[in-house]
């Protein structure tokens, strides 16, 4: 296995022109979060991000990904403009995930790869900001380590993921030398292509995953945006409201209906 993160900024080489492409700007996945989709490839990027060449690479031209490059293909590089509206990496990354028994495990800060084809692993359980500033106050507090099953059974909405409780395989993940020599072995033999089998393999369930940009700006702001998980405490302290701030609500006696009542009356009199 191999962390997305850790494919962030890797060069790109075309093996069959013996050229240099650029760096992996970004990880395409695909709508059913169980495969790698392509990757958006940028070359002559400047420092702070911006200019260069920016291309859209498939994962079926991928060839192999190793510790210092990914190589393709060229000759399977035809762009797929279904491409661009598929979900990113970094639309995944940030969900908090939640057991279907109330249990928050916390943040998606990563994904897993399965290097030799491409097949999303699980995704990667962080603490977010908020615990981490927990973990310093209370040292003690019990953490979770380790990943979400990506083939588990995911309800995915805006903001939460809920998990089955068994989707999580707790302890620190990492790359073992047993996957590295599976995907030397792989893609060492000339006919065989496992990432472009993969890639062009049928889903074996529904899209769960979306670009955070999918959903149209006049429905997010029309839209009340949803409740944080919150404690009771905080929950009190937000709907507290001094009394004096409650009485200088209150409207007093509206003076003006009555002048205008009145004034009809004198009139009358004249």
């Amino acid at each position: 296995m191999i962390k997305g993160s850790q494919l962030l900024g890797r060069s790109v080489i075309d093996m069959e022109a013996a050229e240099r492409l650029g760096k992996i700007k970004e990880i395409i996945v695909q709508r059913d979060g169980e495969r790698i989709a392509g990757f958006i490839v940028v070359h002559g990027e400047t420092i702070v991000g911006s200019g260069g060449k920016r291309r859209m690479i498939p994962a079926a031209a991928v060839h192999s990904i190793g510790p210092d490059a990914m190589t393709v293909r060229g000759s399977s590089m035809q762009e797929l403009a279904e491409l661009d509206n598929l979900p990113r990496m970094s639309d995944i990354i940030g969900h908090k995930m939640v057991t279907q028994s109330g249990r928050l495990l916390g943040v998606i800060d990563d994904m897993l790869i399965n290097r030799a084809d491409g097949t999303i692993v699980g995704f990667v359980v962080g603490e977010g900001v908020r615990n981490k500033l927990e973990n310093i106050f209370n040292p003690q507090r019990a953490r979770v380590h380790g990943y979400v099953r990506a083939d588990a059974d995911l309800h995915v909405g805006k903001e939460l993921i809920v998990v089955p409780d068994d989707a999580l395989i707790e302890g620190e993940p990492s790359v073992q030398e047993s996957d590295r020599e599976t995907a030397t072995a792989v893609t060492n033999e000339a006919d065989s292509h496992p990432w472009e089998e993969r890639a062009l393999a049928e889903s074996t369930r529904s899209s769960i995953w979306t670009r955070r940009t999918d959903a149209p700006a006049r429905v997010r702001s029309e839209t009340p945006t949803e409740p944080r998980l919150k404690t009771e405490t905080a929950r009190a302290a937000e709907n507290y409201q001094p009394a004096d701030k409650a009485m200088s609500e209150t409207s007093p006696p509206d003076r003006e209906e009555e002048a205008v009542t009145i004034t009809p009356k004198d009139q009358s009199q004249a």
